[in-house]
């Protein structure tokens, strides 16, 4: 049988990110579901913390399924997943049932998330071997293009068919779109000729991963940096109006620029990484990010203050796409898939801790302070552990 071709297998794998990445136009949500349903900002936010909670849950708990059962199989049960959230979140609506939104927005297509995010991220690493950090990135950025590409439909949509039918509507050309590429979705059956320096055993179980250091420290490095990022994401709309006084037009365009830095910043980054390594790449985003918050809390300069706050996110968006290049470099690729889905719970934490820090003080420049020091922090971390996580790594002239 002919081996499929790699580049059609990242562009299956960038279609699933596509429609659960939009999941972070999520704000774009707020507004019309509380003239509808009168449901407050709070209530609303708990559901895109419980999404991408399950989404991180299921990537861990489900990470060995997923490499039983195939990408094909997963994928499906990804779009499954997340198509009846998608329609059962209309329904909610419909019916003006909280608890049953947070069941179906939060809880089930939470686990589509986890399956359509997972899976597309070890399958196409393993087509671009030679450059893994590339290849999540490219996979990974299209989450964020899934956002972009949602805050723009949902409007459009809404006009006409209100909320519960724009979930409908949404639901399933996504459901069609994540059906058509899973289908595609093959692990490689052709040898690269690629050496995996750290093949043996197809994953490791949470018992090993509790007694392995360098999993602590991966998954602190994720978290904290995940935290400050996600915090911004979660008011980036109010902060805009409220510190450097952008209208409403100019915050939702500042928004959508802050999603595209995102998507940015995630194939930039992790290219990067095969150049200069990830531990160095990441020991980037907390000089950066460490950077860019002590600005934030002294400037109200419009443009310094957008600039910084794309900044910030164009490294939480790269450190997504650069852990699995780390895993890989560390774990190997049999590895990497289970291991993924243990670091990813590091996201679904920072989903509730990040947006709860940034809204503890109305006084914001305290907040970015608090930021620029956890970001300290977790350099130390890094550097203290420096000879843990690179020593494992293969060097870039063995791998050819």
């Amino acid at each position: 049988m002919k081996s499929k071709n790699k580049w059609l297998m990242a562009l299956a794998g960038m279609t699933l990110q596509i429609c659960i990445g939009s999941i972070y136009a999520y704000s774009v949500w707020v507004k019309p579901i509380e003239e509808t349903n009168h449901w407050d900002y709070h209530q609303l936010k708990f559901g895109f913390s419980l999404a991408i909670c399950f989404l991180g849950l299921t990537a861990a708990f489900m990470g060995n399924f997923v490499h039983k059962v195939g990408p094909k199989k997963a994928g499906i049960i990804g779009a499954v997943f997340f198509g009846a959230g998608l329609l059962g979140a209309g329904f909610a609506s419909h019916l003006g049932s909280l608890p049953l939104f947070y069941l179906f927005y939060g809880v089930i297509s939470g686990i589509g998330l986890g399956f359509g995010y997972l899976t597309p991220v070890s399958v196409v690493v393993q087509w671009f071997p030679e450059k893994p950090g590339f290849a999540s990135g490219l996979v990974v950025m299209s989450f964020a293009i899934g956002s972009i590409i949602a805050s723009q439909l949902i409007p459009l949509l809404y006009g006409g068919n209100g909320v519960s039918g724009t979930f409908y509507i949404l639901a399933v050309v996504y459901f069609i779109l994540m059906i058509i590429a899973s289908l595609y979705l093959e692990n490689p059956k052709v040898s690269t000729g690629y050496v995996d320096y750290h093949a043996g055993g197809e994953h490791l179980s949470v018992s090993e991963l509790l007694k392995d250091k360098r999993f602590y420290i991966l998954w602190l490095m994720l978290f904290f940096n995940t935290t400050c990022g996600i915090a911004l994401i979660a008011v980036a709309k109010p902060i805009a109006e409220e510190v450097i006084h952008l209208d409403d037009k100019a915050a939702i365009l500042f928004v959508s620029i802050i999603g595209l830095f995102n998507g940015l910043g995630r194939l930039f980054w992790s290219s990067i990484s095969d150049k200069i390594g990830r531990w160095t790449t990441f020991l980037c985003f907390y000089i950066i990010g460490t950077v860019c918050f002590l600005l934030l809390s002294n400037t109200t300069n419009a443009f310094l203050f957008q600039a910084a706050v794309c900044v910030v996110i164009s490294c939480y968006g790269g450190a997504f796409s650069t852990i699995p290049a780390f895993l890989k470099d560390i774990y190997g690729q049999s590895k990497m898939g289970s291991v993924l889905g243990y670091i990813l719970i590091a996201w679904s934490a920072a989903a509730f801790v990040g947006p709860w820090l940034i809204t503890l003080s109305h006084n914001y420049n305290a907040i970015f302070y608090l930021f620029a020091g956890l970001l300290v922090f977790t350099a130390l971390i890094a550097t203290v552990m420096k000879k843990s996580l690179v020593a494992t790594e293969v060097p870039q002239e063995a791998k050819h």
